[in-house]
């Protein structure tokens, strides 16, 4: 459901953090690229607009991604429900799908 006129909330879930005694100490690529995307699309077509945009550390919230159907960084979610999923089919997310499907939860 889209609440119209309301922000929007962009969440990236990305290759770090830790639980429990297990602790993510390398870097994920793909998820500097995807973070570094994604605050180009803040800048540049959600600039002036309700669009929040969040980093959050993957394994710090795994159980609230694997509740959500999501379980490999990175991770794109849009007001908590899945947007994209790295897989290797398709290890770029489409800028043009999100900017189109945040406009409509926009109400544009």
């Amino acid at each position: 459901m889209s609440y119209h006129n309301q922000p929007v909330t962009i969440t990236q879930f990305k290759w770090a953090g830790k639980l429990g005694p297990v602790r993510i100490k390398t870097t994920c690529d793909q998820c500097d690229l995807t973070t570094a995307t994604l605050q180009d699309m803040m800048e540049n077509e959600f600039k002036e607009k309700k669009v929040a945009f969040e980093v959050k550390p993957w394994l710090d919230n795994l159980f609230y991604c694997l509740i959500r159907g999501t379980w490999h960084a990175p991770i794109i979610m849009v007001n908590g429900k899945k947007f994209y999923q790295f897989r290797e089919e398709e290890p770029l997310f489409d800028r043009d799908k999100l900017a189109e499907h945040v406009k409509k939860e926009l109400g544009n």
